[in-house]
């Protein structure tokens, strides 16, 4: 069960951009006042950049970015006409920052006609040819695996903000016969507001040190739950001593995006659209490359969790937007379990089992739950099976033999039992964006942060596992969506 606060904010301060006079073709160094009048139309716009004060005007919740995820060291003006072809681009580079955030410049304008209307565009910390239908694709690189140089930092790709609220297109100019004189330049309709390409996933949190029992609140009644859950959840309350988030990942993130936000607006709730068509797409990190229900693939792939000096959000993460319910952009949990009792255990290193969901420690104690039970794990006995799991957790000592997850696996399957190794759990839950109104869609510009509330029972022995098919696990999360943008999640793991 799910429950869901959510938290919200962006991160935009404004600066204000005028220009001076230089050719076309040529970059605009910052601020330089003293350059040849040409017979040619002048404008000046206003820029707004996403950092402390939001560009989302629709969220209330602020969160502040750091300067390095709000600098903007270069970017690209364009204007397009009727038919969005680009009449016109001039790249501006080495900008001088007041201590508001802003910059004075002025643009000298060729290739317009007086009395035309024109669409006005800005990309920052990025090239393209094509923004309104362009995209952009990962570069991952070993600091940065997901989306590469467009979230490096002071050098974070930006664009028009276009989400279902704000219209990315509805910056205009219209240049007269006056605005020859740069004392008389056109003015951009409005504030251009930008937002990053990119979405950030902060390393989670819990609430949740320990399996408290089922919910009976006003939600939940006692009927909710099968025997079956009950049993379980009592068993895990009753032998649970504590369990504590050492590492997390994240799954099916998406490596291309597209430069303008895209929207189908022909239905009464937008849907966001991500470039799922185009040449090239594909998840980073897909669900299945974390293995089966049984076997544990690519640990690699998990981070542990930091705490430095109290920075809970030591880690983070920038992806792309993605809405795809099949293959959701999804957090994984892992927790370390430390049972009350490990006295006579058959392993020192926190390793137990589940067996038709209950918890137990040592195969003597199944054996001894089961003493009724004629051939118990193919008539094995006690003893043996203890043997078998030892030597599937020794590590191989020669290359190509089977790894210690490998033969766990083998294991698992073969014996029909749960076991956790090392003491390790496991929980997923899809990352969604409550603002945009349908399940399982991320957007840019928008900090995600999942918090665990609590935990009602044991999760799965590895990352995609599941328990018996009578058994259940519950994540209580909650979670904060805030323009950057945040998105915050109480997790229940049951």
């Amino acid at each position: 069960m799910k429950k869901m606060n959510l938290l919200v904010m962006s991160l935009v301060s404004a600066a204000a951009l005028s220009f001076t006079s230089c050719s076309s073709n040529d970059d605009l160094e910052g601020n330089k006042a003293d350059q040849a009048k040409v017979d040619q139309f002048y404008m000046t716009l206003t820029v707004e950049t996403p950092n402390a004060s939001g560009t989302r005007t629709v969220q209330s919740n602020k969160y502040d970015a750091t300067a390095a995820e709000s600098k903007i060291t270069s970017g690209t003006f364009f204007l397009m006409d009727s038919k969005n072809k680009i009449v016109f681009s001039k790249n501006v580079k080495n900008l001088e920052w007041d201590k508001a955030g802003k910059t004075q410049l002025e643009i000298p304008v060729e290739d317009v006609i007086a009395g035309a209307e024109y669409k006005v565009y800005f990309l920052a910390n990025a090239d393209s040819n094509d923004p309104l239908n362009g995209t952009f694709s990962t570069t991952a690189t070993k600091d940065n695996k997901f989306v590469g140089d467009y979230a490096k930092a002071n050098n974070f790709a930006m664009f028009n903000e276009n989400d279902n609220k704000v219209n990315g297109n509805g910056y205009t100019v219209t240049f007269k016969d006056e605005n020859k004189s740069k004392t008389n330049a056109a003015k951009v309709n409005e504030t251009i507001k930008l937002e990053r390409v990119t979405a950030r996933i902060d390393q989670p949190t819990s609430d949740g040190a320990k399996i408290i029992a089922y919910p009976t609140d006003k939600d939940h009644k006692t009927s909710d739950y099968t025997a079956a859950e009950k049993k379980a959840m009592d068993d895990a309350v009753a032998k649970v001593d504590k369990i504590e988030l050492t590492r997390y990942a994240i799954s099916n993130v998406a490596n291309t995006t597209n430069i303008m936000q895209k929207w189908d607006n022909t239905q009464t709730n937008p849907q966001l659209l991500i470039p799922s068509s185009a040449t090239g797409f594909k998840y980073i990190q897909p669900t299945d490359e974390f293995g089966t229900n049984t076997l544990f693939k690519n640990a690699v792939y998990f981070n542990a969790i930091k705490d430095t000096e109290g920075n809970v959000n030591a880690n983070k993460d920038y992806v792309f937007e993605n809405n795809n319910n099949d293959a959701a952009t999804s957090m994984y949990f892992e927790y370390t379990v430390t049972l009350k009792d490990m006295t006579d255990a058959d392993f020192d290193d926190g390793t137990f089992y589940r067996y038709n969901n209950i918890i137990y420690k040592s195969f003597d104690d199944i054996y001894k739950a089961y003493n009724d039970v004629e051939g118990l794990f193919g008539g094995k006995t006690a003893n043996q099976m203890k043997e078998e799991l030892k030597a599937a957790k020794t590590a191989p000592t020669a290359e190509g033999e089977p790894t210690v997850e490998s033969k766990l696996d083998n294991f698992r399957q073969t014996n029909k039992i749960e076991v956790f190794n090392c003491g390790k759990t496991y929980y997923k839950m899809a990352i969604r964006d409550q603002f945009i109104g349908y399940a399982n869609a991320i957007q840019r510009n928008t900090v995600y942060q999942l918090n665990v509330k609590n935990v009602f029972n044991i999760g799965a022995q590895v990352p995609n596992g599941t328990p018996d098919k009578d058994g259940l696990f519950y994540l209580d999360v909650e979670v904060s969506v805030n323009p950057w943008v945040q998105n915050n999640y109480d997790v229940e793991l049951k």
